[in-house]
């Protein structure tokens, strides 16, 4: 039987809004955000609606999800400008922060010190954060790479939700969990059969992200994220009512 992920659509939803491929090559401007110990908050009002309107990353750290800001730029830049009640900052995942930080070298990310944080300090003080950062951070580009947009999935109890265009645009298509070797325990029947419920009542499926990492891997660059190998495994119970109705339409 033919495989297609739900696609739904947001009704208001125009085809018309626009994503900018990110970075912007016409700009050098780097954006700035400070490592809290959870996450990585940006404050500074462009760099929020610049961040977030080209590619959606990152929530409000007072909204569900969109930011403040970036929603009252519908109305007017030079209001925005103007207006001082809007006190919100953009939390960025620690997957998030790397890859705009490290991979697309458009993010500065700063301690609490106001030092600014290299690569292998970034690293480190993640790993400490999730012990299993790597593997997550490698999910994390192995989905981008297949053009999905990624938000975080703990409202559906997985580690992310995947979009197609974004979340302006559809609703998520899949929950994902990830599942590692040293994991016996996160998606044993039960639990998985828990996610599979949680995403079915909002028309999701669940993908299973199986993570191998190298006994051998080293984190010394950039690259070395490529050694870590993926596969997928889409869980969707058989609805035969559905099935039936779909052939006999076909026909």
């Amino acid at each position: 039987m033919f495989f297609a992920p739900h696609l739904k659509r947001k009704r208001g939803a125009n085809n018309k809004w626009l994503v900018k491929p990110f970075p912007n090559i016409e700009s050098n401007k780097k954006y700035e955000g400070i490592f809290t110990g959870i996450s990585v908050e940006v404050s500074a009002k462009d760099d929020i609606i610049a961040i977030y309107d080209n590619g959606f990353y990152g929530k409000g750290s007072q909204s569900r999800s969109i930011p403040k800001v970036v929603m009252q730029t519908a109305t007017s830049r030079e209001e925005l400008k103007s207006d001082n009640d809007v006190e919100e900052s953009l939390s960025l995942s620690l997957e998030e922060a790397f890859f705009l930080g490290y991979y697309l070298n458009v993010l500065k990310i700063y301690d609490l010190e106001s030092t600014e944080m290299e690569y292998q300090s970034f690293l480190q003080v993640c790993m400490k954060v999730n012990e299993l950062f790597v593997e997550s951070l490698a999910s994390y580009l192995y989905l981008k790479s297949k053009g999905w947009v990624v938000k975080s999935g703990l409202k559906f109890g997985g580690n992310y939700l995947i979009y197609r265009r974004g979340p302006r645009f559809y609703h998520a298509s899949f929950v994902v969990a990830l599942h590692t070797p040293l994991d016996t325990e996160h998606l044993d029947s039960k639990n998985l059969k828990g996610l599979q419920r949680i995403a079915e009542t909002s028309d999701k499926d669940v993908l299973i992200l199986e993570v191998h990492k190298p006994s051998n891997f080293h984190f010394f660059n950039t690259d070395a994220i490529s050694n870590i190998e993926i596969s997928e495994m889409v869980i969707r119970r058989f609805n035969c009512t559905y099935f039936v109705q779909n052939q006999n339409i076909r026909k």
